[in-house]
């Protein structure tokens, strides 16, 4: 079979959906690479059947932003509809995003039991507020039992912060959570892998943007 080779150049949630396509692609025999900024290289760590690459055998164009985004917007189809809607990968199983290489062990020093609070993105249309995220789950759950995901940037005082290093450690991170509080960012995108059945309460986008938001799995809550 002939190598394939999906381009998707950035942001994390975004190549994390497209991986049901590589799966797709790889069962049917096809050796399967994966063109993206290399600060997203680590997704390739969780996976056995695609790895990072660059334009080898046939190249299957993914990406919406930004030449295919006002496309997108105005179809009004969801992410999913409208990305696997390219012939090669129609019958993919477009929500189960396989991470058949994430091992299991914990992280080291993380408490036995905790709320992963995740209220941080970078492409949101609609925008939350992610103090009252924070503030929220604190009044909810008690600030002892809380760990916000933080970029690296972010310091907020008297809560415990986690960012993760590596892309694997977000997952377990997100994983291994009592209850995870996420906005739609890639956080709630690992979590309809690793999470299935535990419960994520997800803050997602609204009006003509809700279209970008996760896909429905067992376990999530809209908080709206």
């Amino acid at each position: 079979m002939t190598a394939r080779t999906i381009k998707y150049s950035q942001r994390l949630g975004d190549i994390l959906r497209c991986l049901p396509a590589c799966k797709y692609l790889a069962d049917q025999g096809h050796e399967v690479f994966f063109e993206c900024f290399a600060q997203y290289h680590g997704v390739f760590e969780m996976t056995s059947y695609v790895k990072a690459g660059h334009r080898q055998g046939v190249t299957i164009d993914l990406e919406i932003w930004p030449d295919k985004y006002e496309e997108f917007i105005k179809s009004k189809k969801t992410w999913h509809d409208f990305v696997y809607s390219h012939h090669s990968i129609k019958d993919a199983d477009k929500t189960n995003i396989v991470l058949d290489c994430l091992d299991k062990s914990p992280i080291n020093g993380f408490p036995a039991n905790y709320t992963l609070v995740a209220p941080f993105g970078i492409s949101q249309s609609y925008r939350r507020n992610p103090l009252t995220i924070i503030q929220d789950a604190c009044k909810e759950m008690g600030k002892d039992n809380i760990v916000v995901l933080c970029p690296p940037e972010v310091k907020i005082e008297g809560l415990a912060t986690y960012t993760a290093p590596t892309i694997s450690d977000m997952a377990k991170a997100i994983r291994d959570a009592n209850e995870l509080w996420a906005v739609n960012s890639s956080p709630i995108i690992l979590a309809s892998s690793v999470r299935r059945g535990k419960v994520s309460r997800f803050w997602g986008e609204k009006d003509e943007h809700k279209v970008q938001n996760v896909f429905e799995f067992e376990g999530l809550v809209s908080m709206d």
